[in-house]
């Protein structure tokens, strides 16, 4: 859009939003340059660069509108980001160097990094609100936390059910054991009997019936031994 007495241009590109300043700006201009700034910062967008490479301030008034609008934007969850490569912007900006950064161009500020534009349109952080987090990185935070929740859910099933089948597994094994030991049980005592029978000799004691491999011959041997008695 362009006036009469000063340029203020616009070029909108999604997610960033450049509004470039031409001309001298002094208190004359400053409640209509409010008024235009105001109303397109009000407009979607995440980034909005203001470029003020071809812009002359005379007072200072503009530095107390550009931390108003700063702060507007913050509120937005979005980033104000100021423009220019002259020393002359950087001395008018010097008493706010500390709020007001001040890049060369868009590549330079996304140089800057990454984690740092994200902290500062995602993550805001006041001692009034607390720590506020944007739409976007909200909806991003609960699908990573729920992701890891439901990892975690998983892991934690997977390891009881292997638990459970474990435990199964030993209890089965005792159950057999018992068995077992209840089946020893019962043979000694039926070769207990033997025993007292004379069915069932003792190799620790006798080697006499060391060759012996079957009840047959066990019997006959016996029988031959009587008849020789």
């Amino acid at each position: 859009m362009k006036s009469d007495w000063m340029d203020i241009l616009v070029d909108d590109a999604g997610d960033e939003v450049v509004i470039t300043l031409r001309g001298t700006f002094g208190l004359l201009q400053l409640p209509g340059v409010r008024e235009k700034l105001e109303m397109l910062i009000k407009g979607p967008g995440c980034f909005f660069f203001l470029n003020i490479e071809s812009a002359h301030f005379i007072d200072d008034a503009y530095l107390e509108l550009f931390l108003n609008l700063l702060n507007r934007i913050k509120k937005q969850n979005a980033m104000l980001v100021f423009l220019s490569s002259k020393e002359e912007h950087r001395n008018y900006f010097s008493r706010f160097s500390h709020v007001l950064e001040l890049y060369d161009n868009r590549k330079s500020f996304r140089r800057s990094g990454l984690l740092k534009q994200l902290k500062q349109v995602g993550i805001n952080y006041s001692k009034q609100t607390g720590l506020r987090l944007s739409p976007g990185v909200a909806i991003a935070l609960f699908v990573l936390l729920l992701g890891w929740f439901v990892t975690l859910f998983s892991i934690v099933y997977i390891q009881n059910k292997e638990i459970l089948e474990q435990q199964a597994q030993i209890i089965s094994l005792e159950n057999q054991k018992k068995r077992s030991i209840q089946e020893i049980e019962r043979l000694k005592s039926s070769l207990g009997s033997l025993q007292h029978l004379g069915l069932v000799v003792d190799s620790t004691t006798s080697h006499a019936f060391g060759s012996i491999r079957d009840w047959v011959g066990y019997l006959e041997l016996l029988e031959n031994s009587r008849r020789e008695n």
